[in-house]
């Protein structure tokens, strides 16, 4: 019923357009509140190498609006709360009832309202604050972080960062107060998810993850309004968990011959801003491990290199930065022997068929 009311709804919309009916929508909207008027988004987050995850993976957005001149209007957000799941809908729309003209549109994701993030002890995506009729490039988003020595460091809290989505439409879109306007806001996944493991050859084990700084050094903690990054200070991120894990059998040397013990392999989880692949190599994100007893580093490699690495024959149609923007889930495994990097193998999440085997020459930076 309520579909038939608003193809008869359109149908009079219609009608007085064309002089064969004289009440204008306009004259119409407190008796017909049904009436599908204003700006209808549709949320996609297909931009990554799995297929459609918006329903799945987005618990909350929120659309700034700015006119036809890139001054703000207006903000509108949905979440899941409660246990009433509206984005998980796949039919789910987002009304905003707008004057007519000519707007455009940046959307802000997360698992969780904004509001809510802010509350956590984790190290948190902060936005700008705007206010009507400032420019779209006022909004902005830096990633919580101290200041030492000329260099910013992400305080995790032993906690992964809150996840981060971006979109936009900067073309033009044409709200009229007789008709709906429909658009779809394609979302790109910010933050990235990466697991690094470490193990001994020689003697696993002697392996433990507290014997070892690990550190991802880039310079993305400034996202603007476009979702490019403003690159200045260095910023370092530590690992927000860390843990061993005991092989269930006796350990062996490298030649085979039993050890003494069970061998150990030390586990850390990262969770970074946007990884980005530069033209100047000297500019790249760097991951980098050291020995805590000698402080001597014993791997440092370049990241978005290695990690953009992983396309297959498939995915050599993806330049390296788009190929980076939709891959999240990544997993390391480097290999010590006596101390030194021997090999490392990559994959992303859980699909096997991803994994590829770097030898050492090819990491040295």
């Amino acid at each position: 019923m309520k579909r038939l009311w608003r193809k008869w709804c359109t149908a009079l919309c219609a009608l007085s357009l064309s002089g064969l009916f004289f009440a204008s929508c306009s004259m119409m909207h407190d008796d017909l509140e049904d009436c599908p008027i204003g700006l209808y988004l549709t949320f996609k987050y297909d931009y990554n190498l799995y297929g459609e995850l918006f329903n799945s993976h987005v618990g909350a957005v929120d659309v700034y609006v700015f006119d036809a001149e890139g001054k703000y209007v207006t903000m509108q957000s949905e979440a899941n709360r409660d246990g009433v799941k509206p984005l998980a809908d796949p039919l789910y729309r987002m009304n905003l009832r707008l004057n007519p003209g000519k707007y455009k549109v940046i959307a802000l994701a997360g698992q969780k309202p904004y509001a809510d993030m802010l509350t956590t002890e984790r190290a948190r995506f902060v936005r700008s604050e705007l206010k009507a009729g400032d420019a779209k490039e006022t909004l902005d988003i830096r990633l919580d972080t101290r200041l030492a020595q000329d260099t910013l460091w992400v305080d995790n809290a032993a906690l992964p960062l809150d996840t981060l989505w971006h979109g936009m439409i900067m073309k033009d879109i044409d709200v009229s107060d007789v008709r709906p306007t429909y658009e779809t806001v394609s979302l790109v996944r910010d933050t990235k998810k990466i697991n690094v493991t470490l193990r001994e050859i020689d003697d696993p084990t002697t392996m433990d993850v507290n014997d070892y700084d690990f550190k991802i050094i880039d310079h993305n903690d400034h996202l603007l309004w476009d979702n490019s990054v403003e690159e200045t200070l260095p910023v370092v991120y530590t690992p927000h968990a860390t843990w061993n894990t005991d092989d269930r059998t006796p350990a062996t040397d490298s030649s085979g011959d039993p050890l003494d013990g069970y061998g150990k392999i030390a586990h850390v989880d990262f969770m970074t801003s946007r990884i980005m692949y530069h033209e100047n190599v000297a500019d790249d994100g760097i991951l980098s491990i050291a020995s805590k007893e000698t402080g001597a580093e014993v791997i440092r490699v370049n990241l978005p290199d290695l990690l953009s690495r992983l396309r297959t024959s498939e995915m050599q149609t993806y330049p390296h930065q788009e190929f980076l923007d939709r891959a999240y889930d990544y997993q390391i495994d480097f290999y010590l022997k006596g101390g030194k990097l021997s090999y490392a193998t990559i994959s992303i999440s859980v699909l096997g068929w991803n994994k590829r085997t770097v030898q050492y020459e090819e990491l040295s930076m």
